[in-house]
């Protein structure tokens, strides 16, 4: 699905929502389509698409050169089913991501105000602030998160939001006062944000008790609907799924340097896909050296190193965008992630997870070190909200192995894998979650500095005379 198109359904759930709880109610007019465009940092067009499909559904209606307006028509009773039909059926998730979001844009809002602190943040080129003080509170989160430039994190707070539906607070006339000469005052914002964060959880507290009190009036047996990130992409997704799920298999030997993938039918067994979506996934691998088509013999596992070239190609350019973005989440998030996660595991499994990370030795691949890092977080880890975020940035991290694996012209900083596990035995014998935390957290940081400096000298190579 394109990345458009997401975002026209993330705008659409956004006033769905708003319309079926009785937010705004029948004969109201929304907000223009500038003003929307304006408070979200969307093209018109990603709006227009929202609003048509609303109408279609016969939720509003627009009149030449008007704002649209609600024709649904709903009364409480109405209203009070459609709260407790989406609320009930998140209850276990909404729990769940109102605990583990703090625990992982607690980091990033921290970072983020560093970043106002150094002046990172273009404010030229950010909102505009006169239309953004009337907005709800929830863009103080945004602006933070611009100063990383991170489309990737900006979509994961965007879907944690739409998953709760932004606590459907009622619009909101408090203004985000913490502009301060067209800069924004850190100080204002982290008073801002305490403001915030007592109004929504009061709002939270208000839709536990409102789910244990009249969930039991409406007929409700469906399962629960889990929290689900889902990754915008300007192309097709399933191929460059499927081939950061092949990179980690060649990255780990299923299928070592030198050997063949399977056929292709048996390929398409194995993943359960399509022969189109084989072959296509087998182009991208191709494309960046990692196997290659022999005439009449089959696929081969080819490793080779990626030429410069290759970054001039579009597809190629947004997964490493992805991957870095990647990156960047898990150097600001796992420090605290790896914490919670080692504290609620059985000693047992630390030493299984330290026995694996043993089997490494020798082989010097920090990403095949995250790798085991975050399967051990994906099964492991107690909230299904992170077990989902991270097996996503799984994913995306498989596309690491340009920078590492086949990048062998690179001077990126290897890592001495007999030191780093010493560090982690010693966490392990001293209890010492805090260490090992901060062990992977140095680790994907170096990772995350390389990342950026090979950025560099790829736009400089680019920019290069031909």
């Amino acid at each position: 699905m394109e990345k458009n198109s997401e975002l026209n359904e993330l705008i659409y759930e956004y006033y769905e929502s708003r319309i079926l709880f009785g937010i705004y109610k029948y004969g109201e007019e929304l907000k223009s389509v500038p003003q929307i465009c304006a408070a979200f940092k969307l093209a018109r067009n990603t709006v227009q698409i929202a609003f048509d499909r609303l109408e279609e559904k016969g939720y509003i209606r627009t009149e030449k050169r008007r704002v649209a307006r609600v024709i649904y028509q709903g009364m409480d009773e109405l209203y009070k089913k459609n709260l407790v039909e989406y609320f009930a059926l998140r209850r276990d998730g909404i729990l769940d991501v109102q605990f583990n979001g703090n625990l992982l844009f607690s980091s990033i809002w921290e970072k983020g105000l560093q970043n106002l602190r150094m002046n990172a943040y273009d404010h030229t080129n950010g909102l505009n602030y006169a239309t953004i003080a009337e907005s709800e509170p929830i863009q103080l989160y945004i602006d933070v998160l611009n100063t990383f430039e991170n489309e990737l994190l900006l979509g994961l707070f965007w879907q944690n939001m739409r998953y709760i539906s932004y606590f459907y607070p009622p619009r909101n006339d408090r203004k985000t006062n913490y502009v301060t000469k067209d800069s924004l005052s850190v100080e204002k914002a982290n008073q801002l944000k305490q403001e915030t964060d007592i109004y929504y959880f009061n709002i939270y507290k208000e839709i536990m008790r409102f789910i244990e009190t009249d969930c039991k009036n409406f007929c409700l047996n469906q399962e629960q609907i889990p929290f689900r990130w889902i990754i915008y992409r300007k192309r097709p997704q399933l191929r460059y799924t499927l081939a950061s799920t092949i990179i980690r298999e060649v990255l780990w030997e299923v299928y070592p340097e030198g050997s063949y993938l399977p056929s292709l039918p048996k390929m398409a067994e194995k993943y359960q896909v399509s022969l189109i979506t084989i072959r296509r996934t087998l182009e991208v691998l191709n494309s960046l050296g990692i196997t290659k088509a022999e005439m009449g013999v089959g696929i081969k596992v080819h490793l080779q190193a990626v030429d410069n070239n290759m970054m001039d190609r579009q597809e190629i350019r947004e997964n490493l965008r992805l991957y870095g973005e990647a990156l960047q989440i898990l150097a600001l998030t796992v420090r605290n992630v790896a914490h919670y996660t080692w504290d609620n595991v059985k000693t047992e499994r630390r030493h299984t997870f330290l026995k694996s990370l043993r089997g490494l030795s020798g082989k010097n691949n920090s990403l095949l070190d995250i790798d085991l890092l975050l399967d051990f977080i994906i099964s492991e880890c107690p909230s299904a909200s992170i077990r989902e975020i991270y097996g996503k940035l799984q994913e995306l991290i498989a596309w690491g192995y340009i920078f590492s694996a086949v990048e062998t012209e690179s001077k990126e900083v290897k890592v001495n894998i007999n030191d780093f596990i010493c560090d982690l035995e010693k966490a392990l014998q001293t209890n010492n979650s805090e260490l090992f935390a901060a062990q992977w957290e140095s680790l994907i940081e170096k990772k995350l500095d390389f990342y950026h400096k090979k950025i560099l000298f790829w736009k400089a190579h680019q920019d290069l005379p031909k």
